[in-house]
């Protein structure tokens, strides 16, 4: 007899999902039985991991999405809304780091998108849809953040800065949002090796060193494929 599945019947939004860690999120949430809406930049990374979806025998809508724009993240929240009849779980995942600097060579534009794609699309997404979400039995928000706000990111900074940023609206939003049914978690990673990370670390081995060793477990982590 086979195992029930733990998410047979939930409907999940899940950003970032093109590839990396996204994309092995949605594939694992597949297998467990869920239908989701998948958001990232690309469409046709996307595709690719809808197609993967769908041969496991469920439903996977693609609304590609810029995450820098404000409109545009509304416009995903209303889209699962609509595709997927109502939101159970939000997997917000979706990440930007501008190239490595000195925090106070930054452009403030590179260091606001940070910000804005790490920080505030997850606010932006969480108040769109808790209020459905409060509806719905075991509703969940689940949060990809990062080791690398917890203390001083050399070279990093915007990065590091807006997970500051997110860590704390993580624990705000539990205690908010944890009375009226929605249960919020944050998971933060160590080194992964995704696209993100291996271009934003390209030919600089001393860089991509010292971020392997920064996790209690020392090394960089696969993503699931």
């Amino acid at each position: 007899m086979a195992a029930a599945r733990i998410l047979a019947g939930k409907t999940v939004l899940i950003t970032g999902a093109g590839r990396g860690i996204g994309a092995a999120i949605a594939r694992t949430f597949a297998e467990e039985g869920a239908d989701l809406v998948l958001a990232a930049r690309s469409a046709d990374e996307l595709e690719g991991v809808a197609a993967e979806i769908r041969a496991l025998g469920r439903t996977a809508y693609v609304v590609p999405t810029d995450l820098a724009e404000i409109d545009q993240v509304e416009r995903l929240a209303s889209e699962a809304l609509r595709l997927l009849g109502g939101v159970d779980i939000l997997v917000s995942n979706a990440a930007f780091s501008p190239p490595p600097a000195l925090l106070v060579d930054t452009p403030i534009d590179e260091w606001r998108k940070a910000h804005l794609v790490n920080a505030g699309a997850t606010l932006i997404l969480v108040k769109a849809l808790a209020g459905q979400m409060a509806e719905r039995p075991g509703a969940n928000i689940v949060v990809v953040s990062s080791i690398r706000g917890l203390g001083g990111t050399p070279y990093g900074g915007s990065y590091g800065g807006s997970k500051a940023a997110l860590n704390q609206m993580i624990k705000t939003l539990a205690c908010e949002l944890g009375p009226i049914g929605i249960r919020i978690n944050g998971v933060l990673p160590g080194p992964v090796e995704t696209r993100m990370t291996t271009d934003y670390l390209a030919g600089n081995k001393p860089l991509f060193d010292y971020f392997g060793d920064i996790a209690p477990i020392k090394g960089w982590t696969q993503a699931r494929t």
